[in-house]
């Protein structure tokens, strides 16, 4: 089975994973731990999610905030089992997107496409707008 998990520094995975209960609705496969934010170290946390959540059998996907960062280095230290996945970056797009995706295309060829894909979701909007030659009086709808 597929699993997600959002693990970020303070409360910004609830806090997309409540946008994806705004957008999606509830998703059991959706999982979030907010590190730091309480007395708890990150890293027990996240033992406890696993070996509470997660079977051998089972594919995680972990998302993190920030690539070297210390919740990120944490869940690096699973990378050494097969069906473990870590996508550092976790922004709305492609967190949608890999929930979206179907169990059979957990893949880390179809992983890495979706991370590519969604790096042209993030846009300077000044210049699209000149671009578009749209200007802050116009009434536009793209």
């Amino acid at each position: 089975m597929k699993k997600i998990l959002v693990a970020t520094h303070a409360r910004f995975a609830e806090g997309i994973v409540s946008s994806i209960d705004l957008i999606l609705g509830k998703q059991e496969n959706l999982h979030f731990i907010n590190a730091y934010v309480d007395e708890t170290p990150f890293n027990e946390k996240l033992e406890g999610f696993l070996n509470e959540n997660v079977m051998d059998e089972d594919k995680l996907i972990i998302f993190t905030d920030i690539f070297g960062g210390s919740v990120n280095q944490t869940t690096l230290r699973y990378l050494t089992k097969e069906n473990v996945f870590v996508i550092s970056g976790v922004n709305l797009p492609v967190l949608l997107e890999v929930i979206m995706l179907g169990e059979d295309n957990v893949t880390e060829a179809k992983l890495k496409e979706i991370v590519n894909s969604s790096k042209d979701q993030i846009i300077f909007a000044n210049d699209e707008m000149k671009k578009l030659n749209i200007t802050q009086d116009d009434d536009f709808d793209l």
